[in-house]
């Protein structure tokens, strides 16, 4: 069984600005003790500001899994 994924518009750690992370783990995704959302972005920074979350579709999912059967990625 695969985990669900999504798109996490949070507050970069690293930068402080508005970033869009892709396909993000539901294992990275938690709620706090106030019942935000929050984003784990690694071992150094597990608890950062979401702006937003959204689902990816099982039909973006299954199309890019497509194009790299097909296509592979750059580093191959």
């Amino acid at each position: 069984m695969t985990t669900k994924e999504f798109d996490v518009l949070a507050i970069d750690p690293t930068t402080g600005r508005e970033t869009k992370f892709r396909s993000v783990s539901a294992n990275s995704l938690f709620t706090n003790e106030h019942g935000e959302t929050r984003y784990r972005y690694n071992h150094h920074y597990t608890d950062v500001e979401t702006i937003s979350v959204t689902e990816v579709s099982q039909a973006r999912l299954d199309a890019e899994r497509a194009y790299f059967t097909k296509y592979g990625t750059a580093c191959e």
